[in-house]
């Protein structure tokens, strides 16, 4: 067997470093929030679209299939988080719609312990040169695979 290449070694820190750091953050999101990581997402992703968008740009924009999305929108709906609309004579197109209920369970609990979670998880570990070559790295890496978009990154 041959010795990993440099280029090789820095893919698989890089990316089993990002599920690491995923899993903790999901199991912190669950114990302090209540809710998982992809939930608050999926919360927050609506927060900032005006508390609407089509079943398939919330998937793109939580990166998870429409079969997952649709699971993921129905586990919301239950939590009364999330309202499912079809504008009538068109069943085909579905909104995912965020509740009073749902935006206030985004501003006043999952926003923080998810920034205080990024942090736990992620940040703390990091200094700044890291945090700034990494922002750098995962940008050209998007742009290289035509999947930067300043709206998937946006912040409040």
């Amino acid at each position: 067997m041959t010795e990993p290449t440099d280029a090789l070694l820095a893919w698989l820190y890089a990316h089993q470093g990002v599920e690491a750091s995923q899993a903790a953050m999901s199991e912190r999101m669950e114990a302090v929030a209540g809710c998982s990581l992809l939930e608050h997402s999926a919360l927050y992703r609506l927060k900032m679209n005006g508390g609407r968008l089509r079943m398939l740009d919330l998937s793109d924009l939580l990166a998870v299939s429409p079969s997952g999305v649709t699971r993921l929108v129905e586990r919301l709906v239950k939590r009364g988080w999330v309202a499912r609309e079809q504008p009538p004579g068109n069943r085909r197109l579905v909104h995912a719609v965020l509740t009073e209920e749902g935006r206030r369970m985004v501003e006043n609990t999952t926003a923080a312990v998810y920034r205080d979670t990024v942090a736990a998880t992620f940040s703390d570990h990091l200094n700044d040169r890291d945090i700034a070559d990494l922002k750098r790295i995962g940008r050209k890496l998007l742009e290289a695979h035509n999947r930067w978009d300043a709206q998937r990154f946006a912040t409040e």
